[in-house]
């Protein structure tokens, strides 16, 4: 047998090697990134938006969520907190789920008793049912908290 016979018989197994050695890098990368991730609050503490409107608990203080109507891409649509006795918002912006539409940031001042709001306007985008996702930080609080909504066109 020559070498160049012998090299092609080891050329599967070292291929197939190779693959299965890269496979669990990039693995352990993404368990490394995943790792040092912002914290998620549990499924439990997420909300869905039905008629304009949603709740979700914060370390046991019910909040309420609600749009000034249903989101329509190019429109200005308000959105207000209710019920966070004390706590502010640090930060909340709007990103599409099942396309990238960017970070939309949603400017919360505070209106009143425990009362926070702001406006957004969504970018049009060609998914016929684009969901999106709220993404709520509250200062002082590690968790991050995620309310969710769909628009279609």
């Amino acid at each position: 047998m020559n070498s160049t016979n012998r090299l092609r018989s080891y050329l599967g197994p070292l291929t197939i090697f190779f693959v299965a050695v890269a496979i669990f890098t990039v693995h352990r990368y993404q368990q490394a990134l995943q790792n040092n991730a912002i914290p998620y609050v549990e499924i439990g503490n997420t909300c869905n938006f039905v008629n304009n409107r949603c709740e979700l608990l914060i370390e046991g203080q019910k909040i309420t969520a609600s749009f000034s109507q249903h989101p329509e891409v190019e429109e200005s649509v308000t959105l207000v907190f209710n019920g966070l006795n004390g706590m502010a918002p640090e930060s909340a912006w709007i990103e599409g789920v099942n396309m990238y539409m960017g970070k939309i940031p949603v400017l919360l001042t505070e209106s009143g008793n425990d009362q926070w709001s702001g406006w957004f306007m969504l970018g049009s985008c060609s998914e016929p049912q684009m969901q999106w996702r709220i993404q709520l930080n509250i200062t002082g609080k590690e968790s991050v908290y995620f309310l969710h909504f769909s628009t279609v066109q």
